[in-house]
């Protein structure tokens, strides 16, 4: 991401009532982030402020973030458990900053106590409880308006608009074309609001919050119109880096991918229904978080050769793991 400049952040503390020096770094604010989340308090009630930074004159990316926090609010009027907006001095959602050639956006939540999953859990009943969540948030995003794509983008559907987005970001010829192939194999995928839609397009477990059985989905900032999919199969990532293999090498231990998908689809029927069609789809999407992530990271897989080949052979390969597990 775009680092946050100083003048920006002391004007956007201003803003939501707190000071630069009284925040605290909660995450986020690497190469592969879509923003950086900080910690204060307010009233003696902690708060999350997250920011975000986009080039000038980002009137489109302005758009598709009023897009997303009007979704968000719908979400919560219907009962979903994430963590939204709240007004803030100017009793606007979000608040914007200029400086240089960026625009710096900031938006600020209540904070939400408990924290992140290990991976183990996603192989536990607690991935039962996420696939309900997701299966609850498709079915209510099927009533949504918006469902091809957000306001500020160019192309029909939203998964042109990613793919067109990556294939520009990315640096390698290699990996350019794979784009490409995957915007001809989405494109013969069928569309209707049964497996489509707004959705948060970015599940992954440090996404989520857990207290208890509680389960809070976290950041929205990539949230947009995609296919249903996607938010089944992101979750996996996290076990196939740390416990199975998948994403940057072979994978070495099938059992806990086939607990994930087994307990998160399980889940997810209980409030919506996925079709067999689109199970046999998941390795497809898989690969298409591979490339996802090599070009979100491929400044630091320049530096790291042995991980950006292991990553290259994979997306390549693009093996069957999932489909006969199922």
């Amino acid at each position: 991401m775009i680092n946050v400049s100083s003048k920006a952040l002391i004007n956007l503390c201003n803003i939501y009532q707190t000071k630069d020096s009284d925040l605290t770094f909660l995450g986020g604010g690497r190469e592969d982030s879509d923003g950086i989340a900080y910690s204060y308090y307010l009233a003696g009630h902690k708060k999350v402020l997250k920011i975000l930074a986009v080039d000038k004159p980002g009137r489109d990316e302005l758009k598709a973030l009023s897009d997303r926090l009007a979704f968000i609010h719908y979400l919560g009027t219907q009962d979903i458990n994430i963590a939204y907006p709240e007004e803030n001095s100017e009793k606007n959602l979000y608040a914007t900053y200029e400086d240089g050639d960026h625009i710096y956006i900031a938006y600020s939540m209540i904070y939400c106590e408990g924290e992140n999953p290990k991976t183990e859990l996603l192989t536990s009943d607690l991935s039962y409880h996420w696939g309900k969540l997701i299966g609850k948030s498709h079915r209510v995003t099927k009533n949504y308006p918006i469902w091809k794509n957000i306001n500020g983008k160019s192309s029909e559907y939203g998964y042109t608009d990613e793919i067109n987005f990556f294939y520009d970001w990315c640096k390698d010829e290699f990996v350019k074309n794979k784009w490409k192939e995957m915007s001809v194999a989405l494109s013969q995928l069928p569309i209707t609001r049964n497996n489509y839609g707004f959705i948060h397009n970015d599940n992954h477990q440090f996404n989520i919050i857990i207290n208890g059985n509680d389960i809070t989905m976290i950041d929205f900032d990539v949230a947009g119109c995609h296919f249903f999919l996607q938010d089944i199969v992101v979750p996996v990532q996290g076990i196939m880096f740390d416990m199975a293999g998948g994403i940057f090498n072979n994978v070495y231990n099938k059992e806990p991918i086939q607990r994930y998908f087994n307990e998160f689809i399980n889940g997810y029927e209980t409030e919506n229904h996925i079709d067999d069609f689109w199970l046999k789809q998941i390795d497809t999407f898989i690969n298409y978080r591979r490339m996802l992530l090599f070009t979100c990271m491929q400044g630091y897989l320049n530096q790291n050769t042995e991980l950006k080949t292991g990553f290259l052979s994979m997306i390549k390969e693009a093996p069957d793991i999932v489909r006969f597990l199922l």
